[in-house]
């Protein structure tokens, strides 16, 4: 039976039927990270050994046997984990849709400072918790989006998946005025540029696993909600001084001019050529 690896980064997944791909994290740029959203055949087979953390979210129940086997075990709609190392030899029946984010373990050990395991989990690897779901859920409401603030989305969110699953509570925290400063100033200088986690952390002094906690306790934002309202008032800015819209897009850091358009309109309330309208009078 031939096996074909999933689109992405190699040693993934290799499966006998193709899902139907509907998006993934390829253009974006996540540190140490993959997500691809899918609908899955309705029967197959894998043949894994799993390189990397492989968290899935399945919107419902899929029925899964060890290849060989007779009976089908059920499992539920929901988010499952499986280890790096773990074997997924097995078949497949009532495919349908799912989401598939991996992490390499040399990622979350950098983001968790060592910190690991991540959790202890069935042979089927069931979270009961319902956070991994709803952060699943964003980063594809994110890339389905365009991703307008880049990467700071996802490693955000997945830094905050890393900490829940390592079960470690962090105390809050702020971050001192002269690191606060420090990143406000590295954002407004590079508003243009693809803006990481880890370049905002490196820049704070403190590790990714604090940043994002720190920052918000420092600003009332998130890393990407400021980034974004940065780049929203720097297009206004740059709209009244006439610049074209495309122009505005790729100076304030937009991939496309449609996704410059969708953000500001959701920001502002009108689209850049209103307002740009609403200027002239």
């Amino acid at each position: 039976m031939p096996f074909q690896p999933l689109p992405g980064p190699a040693g993934l997944v290799k499966m006998s039927a193709m899902p139907r791909l509907l998006l993934d994290s390829t253009e974006v740029g996540w540190q140490g990270c993959f997500f691809t959203s899918l609908v899955g055949a309705p029967t197959g087979t894998l043949d894994q050994v799993h390189r990397q953390y492989c968290l899935v979210r399945s919107a419902s129940a899929v029925e899964l046997r060890p290849r060989g086997a007779r009976s089908w075990n059920c499992l539920p709609a929901g988010v499952n984990i499986w280890q790096p190392g773990a074997e997924q030899r097995m078949d497949w029946q009532r495919g349908g849709p799912a989401q598939f984010l991996y992490i390499a373990p040399e990622h979350a050990e950098r983001v968790l400072d060592g910190d690991l395991p991540l959790l202890d989990v069935s042979p089927y690897g069931t979270i009961s918790s319902r956070v991994p779901d709803l952060i699943l859920q964003a980063l594809g409401e994110d890339l389905a989006q365009g991703s307008p603030a880049g990467p700071l989305v996802g490693d955000t969110l997945i830094a905050g998946l890393l900490a829940h699953l390592a079960g470690s509570a962090q105390r809050p925290a702020t971050l001192k005025a002269p690191a606060r400063e420090r990143v406000i100033e590295f954002i407004d200088t590079h508003l243009a540029r693809r803006l990481s986690l880890d370049d905002l952390a490196a820049v704070a002094g403190v590790s990714v696993r604090q940043f994002s906690r720190r920052f918000r306790t420092a600003t009332g934002q998130s890393p990407h909600q400021y980034l974004l309202s940065r780049r929203v008032e720097r297009a206004k800015a740059l709209i009244a001084s006439h610049h074209s819209l495309v122009d505005v897009a790729l100076l304030c850091g937009f991939a496309d001019q449609s996704i410059f358009t969708r953000t500001f309109a959701r920001c502002v309330g009108v689209t850049p050529a209103r307002y740009r309208a609403s200027l002239l009078g």
